[in-house]
């Protein structure tokens, strides 16, 4: 599912009451929502307020879809627009993985130019743009920068006679979301929009546009992708747990490390970065900064003296950290298939992308970790797994970034601390992942698990484990 894609839950919303004018009231997760981006443009509606009603009306059911889609955290942009036989079509960009997607600015631009074409041809009649702006009963319908600039949702529309914008206020309140009605409509119009219902397993985004990542083929054969959308949190939620890093201490500690981290004495350099890093036992905080200092980013590697010959097939490069960074996938013992965080890309990028082979140090961070319960569920239908049984597979959600979700079994574990005051401790867990009865360690590799992101107490060598981790790999030097 991508940036751009839906959830398809929806819960119901009240209508609340009050004395001048129609409030609905939905749940908010409150998750950040730092990924949306600015665009400036200003348009006053100045249109008789009941023409204006009859037309918006029409695109009732896209509002309140819309609305629903917050309601689950979801803030990208919808659009939708009339047929020259008055049917009106649902319009959405989505996002073909979860590693590259386009600005909220790029999306209403080019969604704007689309219908516009349209509407020169004759094709349709009219269309509505809905997103998430600064709006705040002003002319302001700015796009949101950050989760204090979200006061409304701003519609766009235009059709033969009519253009401008509107505005649809709303507030945080805790776990709530209240909204006012759009500015200009009567009680009695805003009623009629927002007690809109909506019908159960229609599909509301009739148009999709996916959005696909550039693709090239290097001299030697490696496919080298651009991505736009990697980021390093969870990886970090790994290290110091989630739980924790949701808090204020939580990220006061990340950045007291960053900072620490890209101050200390460099270690190594070329001519584009310096790298620094902080030991801290068997993790290390590398920091990545270009030689004019414009672009820094750091995160944890596991250290580890386990590697394999690795054939790479693709290089994904975050060129939103300026391709300091990337995602590599290939095959392992010219056997299984790896995706890797290179925790090394930034000083040995010309290695990457002049040798399809290399041997690749290989670790790992847990995002969560339980027990599992896979060879004690046995049936006569089946499947089922033997005492040995171990797998992993990538994540559904988050393939493109190396996780992977797993069943391995326990060789060994190590408790170590994560920090300078020692207030954050883990694991170092050796889990074989692939069972090969020929070569005892065909792929059993050291991972981190932070306390909190397990769901029990108590290691035991040889116990079954199951959950998420982020893969890891660096070029044996």
């Amino acid at each position: 599912m991508g940036f751009f894609d839906f959830l398809k839950k929806n819960k119901k919303s009240d209508i609340l009451q009050n004395e001048s004018e129609p409030v609905s009231t939905i749940k908010h997760s409150g998750k950040s929502l730092n990924e949306i981006y600015a665009e400036k443009q200003n348009l006053v509606s100045t249109e008789n307020p009941d023409k204006l009603f009859d037309f918006i009306k029409i695109y009732s059911e896209h509002i309140v879809r819309f609305i629903g889609m917050q309601m689950q955290n979801n803030y990208s942009p919808i659009a939708a627009y009339e047929k020259a036989n008055g049917e009106i079509i649902g319009y959405l960009y989505i996002a073909e993985d979860m590693s590259y997607n386009l600005s909220i600015e790029e999306v209403i631009s080019n969604m704007e130019i689309e219908f516009e074409k349209r509407l020169g041809e004759n094709s349709i009649k009219s269309y509505v743009i809905l997103y998430h702006s600064k709006f705040n009963e002003d002319n302001n319908h700015d796009v949101a920068d950050n989760g204090n600039e979200f006061k409304a949702i701003s519609i766009k529309y235009k059709a033969l006679n009519l253009k401008g914008f509107l505005g649809l206020p709303y507030f945080f309140e805790e776990d709530k979301i209240t909204f006012k009605g759009i500015s200009g409509f009567s009680r009695e119009q805003n009623n009629r929009i927002l007690k809109t219902q909506l019908t159960e397993g229609k599909d509301y985004f009739q148009e999709r546009v996916v959005v696909e990542a550039q693709i090239t083929e290097n001299e030697i054969g490696l496919k080298i992708k651009k991505v736009n959308n990697g980021n390093l949190g969870d990886m970090w939620g790994g290290i110091f747990g989630f739980e924790k890093l949701d808090t204020q201490s939580g990220r006061q500690l990340l950045t007291e490390n960053s900072v620490f981290v890209l101050s200390t004495e460099t270690i190594k350099s070329n001519d584009e970065v310096l790298i620094s890093e902080i030991n801290y036992e068997s993790i290390i905080f590398r920091g990545v900064k270009t030689i004019d200092n414009k672009t820094r980013t750091i995160f944890p590697v596991v250290k580890t003296n386990y590697f394999i010959e690795v054939e790479n097939k693709q290089i994904n490069e975050w060129d939103n950290i300026d391709n300091l960074e990337a995602v590599i996938s290939g095959r392992g013992r010219d056997t299984f298939g790896l995706t890797y965080f290179a925790t090394d890309y930034a000083i040995h990028k010309d290695k990457y992308k002049t040798n399809k082979k290399l041997n690749i140090e290989l670790s790992g961070v847990i995002y969560v970790l339980d027990i599992s319960n896979m060879h004690e569920t046995q049936t006569e239908e089946g499947p089922n797994f033997s005492d040995d049984f171990t797998m992993y597979m990538p994540n559904k959600e988050m393939a493109e970034f190396g996780c992977f979700d797993f069943v391995g079994k326990l060789e060994s574990f190590r408790e170590i601390s994560v920090s300078e005051d020692k207030s954050v401790k883990g694991y170092i867990l050796k889990v074989k992942l692939i069972t090969n009865e020929d070569f005892e360690d065909f792929f059993t590799i050291e991972m981190f698990v932070n306390k909190e992101n397990m769901r029990f107490e108590n290691l035991t060598i040889g116990m079954k484990l199951t959950g998420m981790f982020q893969l890891q790999g660096q070029i044996k030097e």
